[in-house]
């Protein structure tokens, strides 16, 4: 009889267990403890950890773009977005376009999107080897085409840019410039 109770308190105990178990990893669906995709481009640490190759920079570049558009994060999430992408930039191009330029330039451009209802639902770019590699006065460029697919209230649309990243001296791919056609 003593067996019998022991094994039912170990059981009872157990699913006690795993019932906190479940709870805690479900919580009703929230995603707590998930990071949102602009969380998730925040706290990359692009210092430590660069992207490597020219796509890499442009893929990375590209969900920082799309998150943009995707309208879920806080005025201080955008600004930091915006560093995050300012970042991949060359050097001259970050001269070109001071933060707060920039910074305006992208929330002026958000709010074109929003206002058309525009959203990006597909991002397809060059693969490796349609990469165009050329030495530009004794600098390493790369030019990588990339396709924006979007749809809103007016018509869906397709834009394409074709991205100039620069080797800096540090061997990183850094994002030139770029020019874009409207298809």
């Amino acid at each position: 009889m003593k067996n019998l109770k022991t094994v039912i308190i170990v059981i009872i105990c157990a699913g006690l267990c795993l019932g906190y178990f479940y709870y805690l990893t479900q919580r009703g669906g929230t995603g707590q403890g998930k990071l949102s995709e602009a969380e998730l481009i925040i706290t990359k640490d692009l210092e430590a950890s660069y992207p490597e190759t020219v796509r890499e920079v442009i893929k990375f570049y590209n969900r920082i773009v799309k998150c943009y558009y995707s309208q879920g994060y806080t005025e201080e999430q955008l600004e930091r977005m915006v560093a995050q992408a300012r970042f991949l930039m060359d050097e001259e191009l970050q001269a070109e376009n001071p933060m707060e330029t920039y910074l305006a330039a992208v929330k002026a451009d958000i709010e074109e999107y929003k206002k058309k209802e525009r959203t990006i639902y597909s991002i397809s770019m060059d693969s490796s080897k349609d990469i165009i590699y050329k030495t530009i006065e004794g600098r390493e460029c790369a030019y990588v085409d990339v396709t924006y697919s979007m749809k809103g209230k007016d018509k869906p649309g397709r834009s394409s840019q074709t991205y100039i990243l620069r080797e800096d001296d540090n061997g990183r791919w850094k994002i030139l410039g770029f020019f874009q056609e409207q298809e």
